[in-house]
């Protein structure tokens, strides 16, 4: 450790710490793999990376303001070392059994598992199987006689029971029965995959409480047939008989066919990555699905990264004299916060029309109370990540940032305002147009969104230099060319966001409609059961 600052490891041993917590912290109150393996792989590891940098975040800015407080009460002191401990102990212990941190700590922690789509995703997924119709697949059949005659059930009677017949088993009750054996067989042959090995260990309990369940469904579905061997044709009670011993094998086979779909959705999901893949799986335990669309990734990292160069960029450029000079770490961090929050407003402007009515347009109407409050929402989470940034990184004296930095991230909070409600807008617009062609006006987004985003920077750098010079202090002699690059760059960053967001999000939102409009049609709706009609047999 020589030559290293001690107080800098304590910090870094705090954070280490810190992440390590908030990441076991991040599933409460459930397991661990309840979450994990409930959810697509990508979407938990970033909303367990989000909750982790949260908490780091809040750790950094604890212990700065700790150090600060320190600094003014011992000034003769060097308090830089006995900081981050007490401060990390503080956060750890301490913040959790505190009412208002308990309740917000609680909130981020919900938001997060929501980002990962616990347990909503598990949940669609799951109703999806239920409704599709299933292909007994060939290999059910055979297992199914082989175990009920090993129980004592004659051959004849099992061959009626699991035909078309009425004579033992309604058909119903012979289709339940016969899909529960296909889900079993299914499930036995997944396990020989070694891509799944952590799925059936993680799993482990469930599924041995499902081979507990299946064999007591064998034995007491045995019993009822054996009640109906001596039934004659002519009996009076018979197909009283028949119907009894139906509803009791029926309820019998219900909760275990649920439980097995939810495993099945559990697995698609926690291990295949891809959606055609998933539906692949799926189709192998005989359903016919088709899966929507995933929101996809892939714009907002292309935005993010397009944010940070765009941030950074104009600091080659400049030649500032000291009380303004810029740091490599202090420019780093600063555009990595604006990148962070600008994410966070696209994400208000898309994710409140794909979880609640309240956001979306209707026939005649725009939403406008949703513009406000996510809007807000938006203009309050990007305000909260500057400032906490403007007050932990080291600013050069001369900055608004340094001295009020409450003020400078208010004043530039406003873009990402700006940002989700345009981006709103133009998705409301898209959405109401109702168009097939999900490329068509993407270019005139692009381009509205350009000539607001660069409208809006350019008022900021007004209201900047308005601002600092409100407060008394020194505007930096930053040359026009500089300031025209920052105007072109986030003229362009808004032509980016406009031409990718609206289109993607509509595609999205427009597919998952198509999926369940068809669904209506065919007959596959939430509530679809087991078919009257013997199934098709797999070939």
């Amino acid at each position: 450790m020589y030559g290293l600052d001690p107080s800098v490891v304590a910090l870094c041993l705090g954070a280490v710490a810190i992440c390590i917590v908030s990441a076991i912290d991040f599933h409460a109150p459930f397991d661990i793999t309840d979450i994990r393996y409930a959810v697509m792989r990508d979407r938990y590891y970033f909303a367990v990376i989000a909750y982790v940098t949260i908490a780091v975040v809040f750790y950094v800015f604890l212990v700065s303001q700790i150090h600060w407080l320190m600094n003014h009460l011992y000034p003769t002191r060097g308090a830089g070392f006995l900081v981050a401990i007490p401060a990390t102990i503080a956060f750890m212990v301490l913040a959790p059994h505190l009412p208002l941190l308990c309740r917000l700590i609680k909130f981020l922690r919900t938001m997060m598992q929501t980002l990962a789509r616990y347990p909503q995703v598990v949940e669609t997924l799951t109703a999806a199987i239920a409704r599709s119709p299933i292909r007994v697949t060939e290999r059910a059949r055979p297992e199914l006689q082989r175990e009920l005659e090993g129980y004592g059930v004659p051959t004849r009677v099992i061959e009626k029971a699991l035909g078309d017949g009425d004579e033992v088993l309604a058909a119903g009750a012979a289709t339940m029965i016969k899909q529960v054996a296909s889900l079993h067989t299914s499930f036995a042959e997944l396990r020989g995959n070694r891509r799944f090995e952590r799925f059936f260990r993680a799993r482990k309990a469930a599924f041995d409480e499902l081979e507990r369940q299946y064999r007591r469904m064998l034995r007491r579905s045995a019993r009822a047939l054996l009640l109906t061997e001596d039934i004659m044709v002519s009996d009076v009670d018979a197909q009283e008989l028949v119907f009894g011993s139906s509803d009791f094998i029926a309820e019998e086979c219900e909760d275990l066919r649920v439980a097995y779909q939810r495993r099945l959705a559990e697995a698609a999901l926690s291990v295949v990555d891809r959606r055609d893949s998933r539906i692949e799986l799926i189709a192998s335990f005989g359903y016919q699905i088709v899966l929507p669309q995933p929101l996809p990734f892939a714009p907002l990292l292309i935005i993010f990264i397009l944010d940070f160069v765009v941030s950074v960029a104009p600091l080659f450029f400049l030649h500032l004299p000291k009380n303004f000079e810029v740091g490599s770490l202090a420019g780093g961090l600063s555009s990595l916060a604006h990148a962070v929050a600008l994410t966070i407003s696209i994400f208000f402007a898309i994710y409140p029309k794909v979880s609640t009515n309240f956001a979306r347009p209707s026939l005649y109407a725009l939403p406008w109370r949703s513009y406000v409050v996510f809007g807000g929402l938006s203009y309050l989470a990007g305000n909260f990540v500057l400032f906490i940034t403007y007050s932990t990184i080291p600013i050069a004296e001369g900055w608004l940032a340094k001295s009020h930095p409450f003020a400078a991230s208010s004043l530039f909070s406003l873009i990402f305002l700006v940002n989700t409600l345009v981006l709103s807008i133009l998705l409301d617009v898209r959405l109401r147009a109702d168009r097939l062609d999900y490329h068509e006006a993407r270019l005139w987004d692009g381009a509205t969104h350009a000539v607001v985003m660069a409208s809006v920077m350019l008022s900021l750098l007004v209201g900047f230099i308005l601002v600092t010079s409100g407060y008394g202090l020194e505007i930096p002699a930053i040359p026009l060319r500089v300031y025209a690059l920052v105007v072109a760059s986030f003229g362009v960053l808004g032509f980016v966001m406009g031409y990718l967001v609206p289109s993607t999000a509509e595609a999205y939102i427009e597919s998952n409609k198509v999926i369940r409009k068809s669904s209506a049609l065919d007959g596959n709706l939430l509530g679809w059961a087991a078919p009257a009609s013997q199934p098709v047999v797999k070939p």
